[in-house]
């Protein structure tokens, strides 16, 4: 791994961020970040480098030429596929038979995002030079992106081997201006003639090759990729900040991650997230940052963190290493000429293959969506662990913030999150070996790609979900440990300044005595006969704990000046910025929820974890424990 995750994942983060009027596609340095970035906003145009318009006349010509002495190329002068036996001296009219042929989808569509990226997609690896197209061929490409027209593309039918056939195709049939192609113009669904009409794009006819390069590749399936595996690697790091938040939840051990353990275990994905986790966690006071080895021994406590806390660094290591090198070839496939015959006017070179073979991608996306599946486990497991009263420490059970008889806080939330994980379990088999021949037995081999990084987007936005549940359950749990920690002070005070309270204190939870205090205070004014020193100490002590709750439930209780560096930007983020209180019984953990989703979604998110990430300086190994 030449370059961290979290370098990597910021660098990207940027990059979106620095895009501005226009994208130039040269065919070398299209980017993850400039594809999600021209998929989500139409208004961001496309722009053909004079260089690459260059290079595709030159590349256009000398297919001319080989044509014009009599050479027979694959799929210009014969069928294809299975059918390349034929022979066929109209070339434009095989062309239109292709389009024609592969034009044979229903069902579903794919949302206009995506065929954008496909369309960005297709059109670099097209200005690379290698296709044998004239200029004019992405250039239509091009006009259709700047104008926001994209086909409606059919969701299914592609087997990613030979390319992305058919919904390629569609992209092509747009090119072309076929008739009776729905498609939808600046948010309307129109039919494409009188798409191209209002915008005066006039249809292109394909010349030799022409149709063939515009669908003989997996463009398709790289740009679903590109959007999907920029927002998984996001994850990846809300999932760290997750696991911060639990170790305050759980106040639990930074230990853990102690650069001697990984030292001994080196894998560079566990170091990362070992470095990465001292960072986030860096001047927590929920967090107990002493070495084991030099604190008094308590009989009946747990002497280490469960392992959804411990292994956490092992656990997401190799989440780190397989989401780098996936961005890595995904990189490779935006930026290559991957269509069938190559055309290379350079070194007059004209060679048959199976580049749009996109097994490469088919296991990146499979094994993204395996690393999904890793991250949601631990998410599930800290959240089982953090909303259990009997695995908490001390926390309320289901982390109710009032009367646990009536309120059962966030028990639909862990109900849920074991729905999701399930489903995401189903979405992590792989899809790269489910291989079935086609067409003849032509495509004996098929990748699957396309249909794998469909699959990897779904469980991407289930890890979202289950980021977000997360999350909201874990701003209640801070709020809850430093209210708990109060409490207990208080309590010390109390046993010390009325002795007539030691029996209440000793055998009530502190959150009952908290919760129910109004309760028990109008039950001690109206008790007759209960004037005396003990009732005047329990009249003090349910007081007190109802001056606290108060604090907590009218959000006067900042819990983040005790967080971590990292822990307390989110905690802010989720308390201030969205404007989600210490729940106490208020009907609203849904729609907080569709808050956090909408900004992780949205991407607004990603200021957070710029701070966090980047503004926390790396703790040195003589600091990163105390003795």
């Amino acid at each position: 791994m030449s370059e961290s995750h979290v370098k990597t994942t910021l660098a990207m983060i940027q990059e979106r961020r620095k895009i501005k009027d226009s994208v130039i596609l040269n065919g070398r340095q299209l980017s993850i970040p400039e594809v999600l970035g021209l998929s989500a906003d139409s208004g961001v145009k496309v722009v053909l480098a004079e260089d690459a318009l260059k290079e595709m006349v030159s590349n256009q010509k000398y297919l001319k030429e080989k044509l014009d002495e009599g050479l027979i190329v694959y799929g210009i002068n014969t069928g294809f596929g299975g059918s390349a036996e034929v022979r066929s001296c109209k070339l434009d009219d095989v062309q239109t038979a292709l389009i024609r042929h592969v034009n044979a989808g229903m069902g579903r569509v794919f949302p206009v995002h995506l065929t954008r990226a496909a369309m960005v997609t297709r059109a670099n690896c097209l200005a690379k030079g290698y296709s044998g197209v004239r200029p004019e061929v992405p250039q239509v490409l091009v006009e259709l992106i700047n104008h926001d027209i994209t086909p409606r593309v059919p969701l299914r039918g592609s087997v990613s081997a030979s390319g992305d056939l058919m919904p390629l195709g569609y992209i092509a049939a747009a090119m072309i201006g076929r008739a009776d192609l729905q498609v939808v113009h600046a948010g309307v669904q129109t039919t494409c003639p009188k798409a191209l009409e209002a915008v005066r794009i006039t249809p292109i006819t394909l010349g030799p090759k022409e149709g063939l390069a515009i669908i003989n590749a997996d463009s398709f399936a790289a740009g679903v990729s590109a959007p999907t595996l920029y927002d998984a690697n996001l994850m990846l790091l809300l999932t760290q900040v997750c696991t911060g938040m639990s170790v305050e939840a759980l106040h639990g051990r930074t230990e853990s991650f102690h650069p001697l353990i990984h030292e001994c275990l080196p894998h560079v994905g566990q170091k990362e997230i070992a470095r990465n986790m001292l960072r986030v966690l860096e001047d927590s006071q929920l967090a107990i940052t002493t070495l084991d080895m030099h604190l008094p021994d308590k009989y009946g406590v747990l002497k280490q963190d469960r392992y959804s806390l411990r292994s956490s660094p092992q656990w997401l290591g190799s989440v780190a290493e397989t989401l780098v090198d996936a961005c890595r070839r995904i990189t490779i496939e935006l930026n290559s000429a991957n269509d069938n015959p190559i055309i290379d006017h350079r070194t007059n070179t004209i060679a048959h293959g199976a580049n749009f073979q996109g097994e490469t991608m088919s296991i990146a996306m499979d094994q993204t969506r395996q690393v999904m599946g890793v991250c949601g486990k631990l998410l599930l497991a800290q959240f089982q662990e953090v909303v259990n009263g009997k695995l908490n420490f001390g926390l309320p059970p289901n982390l109710s913030g009032c009367d646990i008889n009536l309120d059962f806080g966030f028990k639909g939330c862990d109900i849920a999150m074991a729905s999701y994980m399930s489903e995401l379990d189903h979405f992590v088999n792989p899809m790269s070996n489910h291989v079935i021949s086609a067409e003849t037995h032509n495509q004996s081999v098929n990748s699957m790609a396309l249909v794998s990084a469909r699959l990897t987007a779904e469980a991407v936005e289930i890890v979202q979900m289950m980021v977000t549940n997360l999350l909201c359950l874990t701003a209640q749990a801070v709020d809850l440990r430093l209210l708990r920690n109060l409490a207990m002070e208080e309590s010390d005070k109390l046993r010390e300044q009325y002795p007539g309270a030691t029996n209440l204190l000793e055998k009530t939870e502190w959150y009952d005595l908290m919760f129910m205090c109004d309760e028990r205070i109008a039950a001690l004014k109206e008790a007759s006969g209960m004037q005396g020193t003990k009732a005047a100490a329990e009249m003090v002590v349910y007081e007190r704990m109802r001056n606290l709750y108060k604090r907590a439930c009218n959000g006067e209780m900042d819990a983040s000046k005790y967080m971590g560096k990292g822990t307390s930007r989110m905690y802010n983020f989720i308390r201030k910025e969205l404007d989600i209180p210490f729940y106490c019984g208020q009907p609203a953990i849904d729609t907080w929820l569709g808050r956090i989703l909408q900004a992780i979604q949205s991407r607004t998110v990603e200021n957070v974890l710029l701070d966090i990430f980047t503004s926390v300086s790396p703790p040195s190994r003589q600091n990163s424990q105390t003795a």
